[in-house]
């Protein structure tokens, strides 16, 4: 039954929301050297909510997000100019180490932190802080929530070759593959699957020599390619595993789990990803609840006892019939559009972290769409270079597919028209790097003119 949530056992405080103050603040307390100032400017007494990764597009959605339903948010990222740093939100902002290349300097803080400013619930929103927070977290969970799933059920979710096994044994269908030992499991999958094919890390994130990096697929179209693309993966520790390649539309369903059932489901359809072959969503649509994915998505977490909010992403093959490709044991990039859609995924990760009743969320509106511009850019960048190969549209058709979003109706990552800062500030952070990148070839060709 349906029950009231209990009303936060914090007050939140004033805040210092000067952006001034923010970039000031790092440029005069760099974290390296002063890890007892690693907070921008004051902070307030305690704070509902701590939330690493700043810097991701979900950063920005859960301060909203758990801002609008009057929760103090503390934000931490290791990039200064976050724009989520910029949100009427942010009840507090500041820096922490890399965690891919100082992953223990990095819980240190985040602890420190969590411990000052007296927080709930501690947010994690990227696989390189994930895995430094489990390594450690038997430590993390004496100070704050940590809201996320159970270890036995991360380890399935994490690992491609581990989820991928466990829905074949569901009967979900899954693509065709082998996890690569040798250059004969090339070959072999070469003979069986034909080119192009997918090669694909066991898992996404990986933590070996001096740091830590998220690794991406690859698509090959011959025997050398695909060779190479192996041997750069498992040269990294990425245990690679080589898949069929699917044309099939993206189609994922986002789920929140707790005690044994299932709070919300939402489904979304992406017609544009970055990088092109299947990563992070830059157009997308929510759509009404497919039966095949949604039955098989639950069936899956529910298998692998996998509490908290799952994404979980499926292509179809050339028939039509759905195949796993992987399960997103953490807030995506892309769940702005289901909060947008009436499904509040942070909120309900909070509650349920912080040991709250939860309520069941009411069914997403479909059709509502989202852009995220920055990345579409690219998105168009990257398919014109890439001419020729199978993943990349045509030129005349990536062109008229980018122009063409302009004229539907969709709401944008970052524009928020009760909330302009962050806006404001991503797109003055993409100019300058533009301006950046372009700036020694500007010099170069005025010493040219004056040559001549």
């Amino acid at each position: 039954m349906a029950a009231e949530a209990r009303a936060p056992s914090k007050s939140p405080a004033p805040r210092d929301n000067t952006a001034r103050a923010l970039i000031d603040g790092a440029q005069r307390y760099p974290i390296a050297a002063r890890r007892d100032r690693s907070l921008l400017g004051p902070a307030p007494r305690s704070v509902h909510a701590l939330v690493c990764d700043a810097a991701q597009r979900q950063g920005l959605v859960c301060a909203r997000s758990l801002g609008r339903a009057g929760l103090a948010v503390g934000l931490l990222e290791h990039h200064p100019n976050a724009p989520a740093f910029h949100s009427r939100w942010c009840a507090s902002a500041g820096l922490v180490p890399d965690c891919g290349s100082a992953p223990d300097e990095f819980v240190e803080i985040v602890l420190a932190s969590a411990r000052r400013q007296k927080a709930g619930v501690l947010f994690a929103l990227h696989d390189g802080s994930i895995d430094a927070l489990r390594a450690r977290r038997s430590e993390v969970e004496q100070d704050v929530a940590l809201a996320l799933a159970t270890e036995p059920a991360l380890e399935i979710a994490v690992s491609k070759t581990r989820t991928l096994a466990l829905a074949a044994e569901l009967g979900i269908g899954v693509p065709g593959g082998v996890t690569v030992r040798d250059e004969d499991d090339v070959r072999a999958a070469a003979g069986d699957f034909g080119f192009p094919l997918v090669v694909k890390p066991g898992t996404s994130w990986v933590q070996s020599g001096p740091g830590g990096r998220r690794l991406a697929c690859t698509l090959v179209v011959d025997l050398d390619e695909a060779l190479a693309a192996v041997d750069g993966l498992a040269q990294l520790g990425g245990a690679p595993i080589l898949q069929e390649w699917l044309v099939g539309s993206r189609e994922a369903v986002s789920l929140f789990r707790a005690d044994g059932r299932i709070w919300a489901r939402f489904a979304q359809v992406a017609s544009r990803m970055l990088p092109p072959l299947g990563g992070a969503s830059v157009v997308r649509e929510s759509i009404p609840l497919p039966a095949d994915v949604t039955d098989a998505a639950e069936r899956l977490v529910d298998a692998c006892d996998l509490d908290g909010y799952s994404e979980i992403e499926f292509r179809r093959d050339a028939t039509g019939r759905p195949r796993l490709m992987e399960i997103n044991p953490r807030l995506s990039a892309s769940v702005e559009i289901a909060v947008r859609a009436g499904v509040d995924f942070p909120l309900l990760l909070y509650r349920w972290a912080a040991g709250e009743k939860l309520q069941q969320s009411p069914t997403a509106r479909a059709g509502a769409r989202m852009r995220w511009l920055g990345g579409d850019i690219k998105w168009l960048k990257t398919t014109l270079a890439s001419q020729g190969r199978p993943e990349a549209d045509g030129t005349l058709r990536a062109i008229g597919s980018f122009c063409s979003a302009f004229l539907r109706p969709a709401s944008y990552d970052y524009l928020d028209r009760h909330d302009l800062g962050p806006a404001f500030a991503a797109t003055s952070s993409w100019m300058l790097r533009r301006a950046h990148a372009a700036a020694p070839t500007r010099l170069l060709d005025l010493s040219t003119e004056r040559s001549l």
